[in-house]
């Protein structure tokens, strides 16, 4: 059995509180291709939160420095998550749990995420169909390397 390569991102809120959230992603793909996947995975993952993306941890250095708008909101709480329940081509669950979500993207009285809402939607496709690179594309798995194939449900949630 293989063991998937872990992205590790660090979310850091207006009280100075990180919180992480890891993707797996096969080990098939060189170095450079995972440094060219975390700069692009972190691009999408900016635009869905409210505190800032202070880290990505997988073995060598992403440059985040080129984000536009990787700030610090005023109402950021790492506490507050997007919680996306996936299904892998082998029907086991996984959960991802970004923390400082931008209340923006929850739909007006629900739980739900706004799926059509573009920064959303990235999230999801980042999830699901990967993200193109030099010579291929890198999609999230489990740590079996079971592809993500679909999404159960994308919602806000809270955690201590």
């Amino acid at each position: 059995m293989s063991i998937a390569f872990a992205i590790v991102s660090t979310i850091t809120d207006e009280k100075g509180k990180p919180s992480t959230f890891t993707v797996n992603v096969p080990i098939t793909f060189s170095l450079a291709q995972y440094g060219e996947f975390a700069v692009q995975a972190a691009t999408i993952i900016d635009a869905c939160l409210s505190g800032k993306l202070t880290s990505m941890e997988m073995c060598l250095l992403a440059d985040l420095s080129g984000l536009t708008d990787n700030t610090i909101g005023a109402a950021s709480d790492v506490e507050e998550r997007a919680r996306f329940k996936l299904r892998t081509s082998e029907g086991r669950p996984v959960n991802v749990n970004v923390p400082a979500l931008n209340e923006s993207l929850v739909v007006v009285g629900d739980d739900s995420l706004d799926l059509p809402d573009a920064d959303v939607a990235a999230m999801e496709s980042l999830l699901l169909d990967g993200l193109s690179v030099t010579g291929g594309t890198i999609i999230p798995c489990d740590l079996n390397e079971d592809d993500l194939v679909s999404l159960e449900y994308a919602r806000e949630g809270f955690t201590p």
